[in-house]
């Protein structure tokens, strides 16, 4: 198995530059940077912004620039040591940006046909007038004279001038461009959407079509100074190889699915990166032909967490592990070969040695650091929720009271004999590899004193589930649970007792220190509780973070103490808790689309296959439906069934609350970005790329195309009112019209040539839209007639819904925009949720509450109006698994995707 670096965010890398065999930079969400010295063995983190960053420049080892939303441009003059914000003069979100090798003339392009020049290393940035008012994505300097930017709809720019008059290209194709490179002034290229390669020979005064071999959108580019060497990657993992200057390419093997969306190779075309989805990097050393990872992101939730010395082990879903060696400073990471959540790991100081332990009785071992995992066998039992060795002693515990034991260092494990069928999910013990005790549902406590061999039950004050214990010495036992439940036992659990923890939120790990002085419990909601006087009090520290915790290690003197959580979280302190600080930030996958009921139930969807679903308004908790296709869309009649659309032509369906999904053909492989089923749950619409529009009339057993009479337009959103009437909206203002069931659909003129991305229909004659620039659209007459309101920003929307009754609305969008409107649609003001993400949908079930949802998994609500919001998490829980008392089984994560054609691109 390889390992790689983990990055220090989970997010997507959208820019990756190359400076020589050594140096390197890659930026994206969430205001990532990283870099590394030495050819990428080691990357670490640089700068401090919280911004979006999306493209990253250098021209030479020391002197660099980065892009970013809100107008963000960020200099460095000494190799990212510090980073300076600069005066870009506008706040458009900008996704290019390029250097002339003499570090003095710059390009910074982005949305709303923004074009910036620098002449001065971008200490001053002036705009620069345009031909064409397109959003640009990408822009190319060859000198401080020449250069090209490109955008949508087969927009291309050039200048020879240094940008004093800038010249709009025949492209030859309206298909959106995301990337743009040039080795002299004649011979230039640009890639995009649909498997798109352009190329020409006369400095794109004419542009020729390549043969690409594929439909997959296309973002990375680059080509050697020898102008033959092209090479492009894209979607699900694409990289491609070209030999004849771009008119011909070869796949390559790039060993991921996730989107590539970026290049950077030496001149010699021998080694490059290629960056993209949940902090992907891949390097080669032999110009493409193989590829290994070198960086990637932990999305994964992660449960449990061991140390011992300068060491730390962390698990959690699908089989991911990581390890450090140096204290959290830097992290390597890889997955066992498990494919199933790990709930429970341990560690030795060595660095080499661990076990690991998880659903359906899984149990592995590495005796090489991790590079390698074997399975151990173990006797037919259900879900292991925890280890713990003590010298060659060593215990696993799991379902239905079950109990494994080792007596020759993990190396074979025999079934022991217990009390109890209650679910156990913690076991410790202190280092005599005698005692030990496991706790688990119904406030249940077992103890052995002669190594495993017997276990006895001990009596609690409480019947809250208990999921974590730590045993300070054969006396002083602590245990933590559900209702921020916390019980100590100083003899040996003959007598337990409560303390106040100070909260009643779940608690999900507990660690001391070995004197038993200072401890800490961890939680939901970032919850951390800490004692300096043996337990006797409790206080909170504040950690920053919401994300749930789900456990936590103290190294036996408290300096050093590491919690994990959601999303890949990974918490450090060096200085007993005073202060604490992210070892890996932890971030969820994008989503993209909701539904809540009145009941506040409903269906989250988002990237990789993402399925969330909350009953009657309790947890959200993931649904895997067994594909790795971002979904977009959710549709449901009822709680019990719903249909979700996404990449690649895929439409899933549940008839049985999310049990169990199911694919359904639909004879596309273009991507659905919206899906509506009526009430009868058999009648329904999908629509898509290229102006797909799907339908069926038997729950989805069959989906036929429709004529859509918007040509090649996108089309992102598809609503009706009826069973006849319903509208559909898209690229460049496309909006059309169905009275007959979808059978038929006309244009309607929208007014507006902006992008058109949400939609809500509340009646047949009453239907609302919204896009690009802060565009807000309403028709009170069919469409025979649409009105743009004032919205109060330019940031662009991606989704709208209205409450009962249509007289509160709700819009959102790019930068944590939130629009609310009070009467009927005619004005809106403007908000924010203080999340701080770019928002994708919204569901508003009555006047004062709504959901929505965004970048990194957020999942947020408001009761009073958008007063004030709330974050949801979401993630595995030990006592949720579906072993008996619910049926919420964790996800089986799938390599994500995360390309949301919309507003800005994610990719650019």
């Amino acid at each position: 198995m390889t390992m790689w670096n983990v990055a220090p965010r989970s997010v997507n890398l959208q820019g990756v530059c190359r400076v020589g065999r050594t140096h390197g930079w890659a930026v994206g969400d969430g205001g990532m940077i990283v870099a590394t010295r030495d050819g990428g063995a080691r990357w670490e983190p640089q700068g401090d912004t919280d911004k979006d960053l999306r493209a990253v420049c250098f021209t030479d080892a020391l002197r660099g620039w980065v892009a970013g939303r809100d107008g963000t441009i960020l200099r460095t003059e000494d190799g990212g040591g510090r980073w300076r914000r600069l005066d870009s003069g506008t706040v458009r979100n900008l996704y290019g940006i390029a250097f002339a090798p003499s570090g003095r003339t710059g390009w910074a392009v982005g949305d709303g046909g923004t074009v910036l020049v620098t002449r001065d290393g971008g200490a001053r940035w002036e705009p620069q007038r345009t031909p064409a008012e397109a959003h640009f994505t990408r822009c190319f300097a060859l000198d401080d004279r020449t250069a090209w930017t490109v955008g949508r709809k087969g927009r291309i720019l050039a200048t020879t001038d240094g940008g004093g008059t800038w010249t709009l290209q025949d492209s030859g194709t309206r298909a959106d461009l995301r990337g743009v490179f040039a080795v002299t002034p004649e011979v230039c290229w640009a890639v995009g959407r649909g498997g798109t390669v352009l190329w020409s020979t006369d400095g794109g005064a004419s542009w020729n079509r390549a043969d690409s071999g594929t439909e997959l959108d296309v973002y990375g580019l680059w080509a050697a100074p020898d102008g033959r060497t092209v090479r492009v990657s894209g979607d699900d993992g694409m990289i491609l190889a070209s030999a004849d200057g771009g008119r011909t390419f070869a796949p390559r093997t790039s060993g991921t699915g996730k989107d590539v969306v970026t290049l950077a190779f030496t001149p010699d075309a021998l080694h490059g990166w290629a960056a993209g989805d949940d902090g992907l990097l891949l390097a080669t050393e032999d110009g493409g032909v193989t590829w290994r990872p070198q960086l990637s992101g932990m999305h994964k939730d992660l449960v449990s967490v061991h140390g011992a010395g300068r060491v730390r082990w962390v698990t959690g879903q699908d089989g991911a592990v990581a390890v450090t060696r140096d204290g959290g400073r830097s992290w390597q990471g890889g997955d066992t070969g498990a494919a199933c959540l790990l709930w429970g790991v341990h560690g030795l100081a060595d660095g080499l040695h661990a076990w690991a332990v998880g659903v359906d009785g899984a149990l592995y071992a590495t005796a090489d650091g991790g590079a390698t995992w074997q399975p151990r066998d173990v006797p037919a039992t259900g879900h292991l929720h925890a280890v713990h060795l003590s010298g060659r002693t060593g215990w696993a515990v799991g379902t239905a009271g079950t109990v494994l034991a080792t007596a020759d260092g993990g190396t074979t494990w025999q079934p022991r004999h217990t009390p109890v069928t209650d679910h156990l999910h913690a076991v410790h013990g202190p280092a005599d590899g005698l005692h030990a005790w496991a706790v688990g549902e119904r406030g249940t406590v077992l103890a052995t004193a002669d190594g495993g061999l017997t276990w006895q039950r001990q009596t609690t004050p409480l019947t809250a589930t208990l999921t974590a214990v730590h045993a300070v010495d054969a006396g002083t036992v602590w245990a933590a649970g559900r209702t921020g439940a916390l019980l100590v036992t100083h003899d040996g659990g003959a007598t337990w007792s409560r303390r106040d923890s100070g909260t009643d939120t779940a608690l999900w790990g507990v660690a001391f220190t070995a004197s038993g002085g200072h401890g800490w419990a961890v939680g939901d909601s970032g919850a951390v509780r800490a004692t300096s006087d043996s337990g006797a009090t409790w206080h909170a520290q504040d950690t920053a973070v919401r994300n749930n915790l789900k456990a936590v290690w103290a190294a036996p003197d408290g300096t050093s103490v590491t919690a994990v959580g959601d999303g890949g979280l990974v918490l450090g302190t060096e200085d007993a808790g005073r202060t604490w600080r992210t070892h890996v930030s932890g971030t969820g996958k994008n989503l993209y689309g909701v539904h809540v009921f009145p009941d506040g139930g409903g269906w989250i969807v988002g990237d990789g296959g993402t399925v969330l679903s909350s009953h009657a308004g309790g947890r959200w908790t993931p649904r895997p439906p067994g594909v790795a296709a971002n979904l977009y869309g959710i549709s449901a009649p009822d709680p019990g069934r719903a249909w979700a659309a996404g990449r690649g032509g895929t439409v899933l369906a549940t008839h049985d609350a999310g049990a169990t999904w199911r694919i359904q053909p639909t004879g596309t492989l273009r991507d659905l970005l919206s899906v509506h089923m009526r009430p009868d749950g058999r009648t329904g619409w999908a629509v898509g790329d290229q102006g797909t529009v799907l339908a069926t009339e038997d729950g989805g057993r069959t989906w036929r195309a429709r004529a859509g009479a918007g040509g090649e337009a996108a089309l992102w959103a598809v609503q009706f009112a009826d069973d006849r009437t319903g509208w559909a909206v898209g690229a460049g203002g496309t909006v059309l019209a169905t009275d007959d069931a979808g059978r038929t659909w006309r244009p309607q003129d929208s007014g507006t040539s902006d992008d058109l991305v949400g939609l809500c229909v509340l009646d047949s004659r009453t239907c609302w839209a919204v896009g690009d620039d802060g565009t807000v659209l309403g028709t009170h007459d069919a469409g025979r007639t649409w009105r743009r309101r004032a919205a109060g920003t330019a940031q662009s929307l991606n989704g709208v819904h209205f409450s009962p009754g249509g007289r509160v609305g709700w819009a959102v969008g790019r930068s944590d925009t939130v629009l609310v409107s009070r009467d009927g649609g005619e004005s809106w003001r403007t908000g924010a949720t203080g999340s701080g993400m770019s928002l994708w949908a919204v569901h508003a079930v009555s006047p004062l509450r709504a959901w929505v949802v965004g970048d990194e998994g957020a999942v947020l609500s408001t009761p009073d109006g958008g007063a004030t919001w709330e974050q949801h998490f979401y993630s595995p829980e030990k006592d949720a698994t579906a072993f008996g008392t619910t049926t919420n089984r964790p996800a089986d994560g799938t390599d994500p995707r995360t390309n949301r054609p919309a507003d800005e691109p994610t990719h650019g």
